[in-house]
């Protein structure tokens, strides 16, 4: 019988699939964030994970915060543009580093990250509420071993060309 608990009583087309379920958590988990980013700060999960790029370092080209918010090129430049448009960066053109564009956290752009970080961290508490510290502990353990599976696949499918 398929798990329809907190899924508006809607079956999951298919319930033993790991990569299915996960992908469908991780779905939840970004739409809920994306729904309360937007109403409680304005802002989209690009410009959220943007800023706690920018918030781990004092200044970084533009494409390693891209890399660093795991954004590509495109999401990175409008990301940006409306966290400067908010006074929440600045970025500085430079000469001296290959003509790379220097992004900095203004003074306001530092405590809006510190609203971020609080925020996260109270959703962070609901999301694991219910689970025991040794139930979290084994959670991220199976997710690590299944993010590791998944790379040793991509290593094989990449070294024999085909599928396992």
């Amino acid at each position: 019988m398929a798990d329809t608990e907190g899924t508006d009583q809607i079956p999951l087309l298919f319930d033993h699939g790991v990569s299915f379920r996960i992908t469908g958590v991780a779905n939840r988990l970004n739409r809920s964030a994306a729904v309360f980013y937007r109403e409680i700060f304005g802002i989209g999960l690009p410009e959220w994970r943007m800023m706690l790029a920018l918030g781990k370092t004092p200044e970084l080209k533009v494409g390693d915060a891209a890399r660093s918010a795991d954004l590509d090129a495109a999401q990175a430049s409008r990301a940006l543009k409306l966290l400067k448009a908010r006074e929440l960066v600045t970025m500085e053109m430079t000469a001296s580093r290959g003509r790379a564009t220097i992004v900095r956290l203004t003074e306001g752009g530092r405590a809006f990250h510190d609203r971020l970080l609080e925020a996260g961290d109270r959703r962070a508490e609901r999301i694991r509420a219910g689970f025991t510290p040794e139930e979290l502990a084994q959670l991220f353990d199976l997710l690590g071993r299944i993010g590791a599976n998944a790379e040793a696949l991509i290593e094989l499918q990449r070294e024999t060309g085909q599928d396992p």
